[in-house]
């Protein structure tokens, strides 16, 4: 009778180890199914069935034994059904239209995979409550992705209030801190991509341009840039940053021509420089009349001007301005682009509108922001000045001060190069 109450002691034992063992693992959150485990990093991926695509990717690359190593790291990894999405969306899919991930090049794939690990630090999210940690705070940093290639971008981290969101995404990190003995391993709803965009243009440093010129073009993701074109003729160039550019105009440059930026990566929308009908520049010998109100108005100013020697100059307040009109009538669907280069002692906004002559209308506009102390080189869209109500002719221009704010008395904006492309 002994030995029986012993032998149930005994399992009444095991059972009682069995049930607090398996409720202290329940404590731990899983990833896809599998438990977390005192596993390296790199073992903690291996062990995670929802995170099989991007295992997967490390071994059709080869970096097993990169990453598989006792140094510290943070991994932001997508889960599967994140990664399937963005296999389809590139299209690497096979014949049977379901995602593969056998058919991304092997180095894309590289990058892929090392742009999603920071290697040497061990980072956690979700701040613990008296507990001095290496946490993770919003930041760029640099990924091995970057190591292999410096003209990546950094990678973007985002925390707040302990939710995580990584490389611009408005998606939360699903999963936080899955820990291992050398790192923590952060799951994601979006992939990782460092690979800078195409480039963009957003401004040109002059409206008109000669043979010879040195322009400056500004905008974004100047990357290892192939070329500069003006309409099919290659330009001489120096690239400044990843946001300049030195470009010089072509000797066979006429009147205008639409830049554009090439580089590895893409290549920019067109932004124009010249104008096909220069309304104003020097002089006023192609304006019939001109009218304005409330301040006073020169047509042949010389204290400020942008090319050449005269510009107009409007001392202006809230809501004054001028309208000007010319000897020929213009067909709206000969151009593209309304230019003007403006010049503000203060920042303000304008309004710029086209019309026939008696049609003036503040609703055919569109506002434009000046930035003061500067010539500011717009170039206006066509299709922004609802040409559907103006017409098929225009033979004004009608600007206005738009910002109703209370202006400086004196404050003056100055125009020059007004014409059309």
């Amino acid at each position: 009778m002994k030995n029986i109450y012993n032998k149930v002691k005994h399992i009444a034992i095991c059972v009682f180890l069995i049930v607090a063992v398996s409720s202290c693992d329940n404590d731990i959150k899983d990833i896809g199914g599998a438990q977390q485990n005192y596993n390296t990093a790199y073992g903690l991926l291996q062990a995670n069935s929802n995170l099989s695509t991007f295992v997967k990717a490390i071994q059709l690359t080869g970096l097993q034994s990169t990453l598989d190593t006792p140094d510290d790291y943070t991994y932001f990894v997508p889960n599967d059904e994140t990664f399937a999405a963005y296999l389809v969306a590139n299209g690497y899919v096979n014949e049977l239209g379901y995602p593969d991930i056998n058919l991304v090049p092997v180095e894309d794939l590289k990058q892929l995979v090392l742009s999603h690990v920071i290697k040497g630090v061990k980072k956690r999210v979700a701040r613990l409550e008296g507990v001095e940690a290496d946490y993770l705070t919003t930041g760029d940093y640099a990924t091995m992705a970057n190591a292999v290639n410096p003209d990546l971008y950094l990678l973007s981290i985002n925390v707040t209030n302990n939710v995580l969101k990584v490389n611009g995404s408005d998606k939360a990190a699903p999963g936080l801190d899955y820990y291992a003995t050398n790192g923590f391993v952060q799951v994601l709803s979006n992939v990782i991509e460092l690979t800078p965009p195409a480039p963009v243009i957003s401004t040109l440093s002059q409206v008109l341009a000669s043979p010879g010129d040195v322009i400056t073009i500004k905008g974004q993701n100047f990357v290892k840039v192939k070329s500069v074109k003006f309409g099919t003729t290659e330009a001489a160039f120096t690239v400044v940053s990843k946001t300049e550019i030195q470009a010089t105009v072509p000797a066979d440059f006429g009147s205008y021509a639409s830049i554009v930026v090439e580089t590895e990566f893409g290549v920019s929308a067109p932004s124009s420089i010249g104008i096909t009908y220069l309304l104003y520049a020097d002089d006023a010998s192609k304006i019939s009349y001109q009218w304005d109100w409330g301040g006073s108005f020169d047509m042949l100013n010389t204290e400020q001007v942008s090319r050449g020697t005269h510009s107009i100059k409007k001392i202006t307040g809230p809501w004054s301005g001028f309208y000007i009109g010319f000897k020929e009538t213009l067909n709206t669907s000969d151009y593209q682009f309304v230019k003007i280069s403006v010049y503000a002692t203060e920042s303000t906004k304008i309004l710029v509108s086209i019309h026939p002559k008696g049609n003036e209308n503040d609703a055919f506009g569109t506002t434009v922001q000046l930035v003061a102390g500067q010539w500011n080189n717009i170039s206006i869209p066509m299709s922004d000045l609802k040409l559907d109500q103006v017409g098929p002719t225009f033979n004004n221009v009608f600007i206005k001060e738009y910002s109703g704010i209370s202006l400086t008395p004196g404050n003056t904006i100055y125009y020059d190069d007004i014409g059309f492309l």
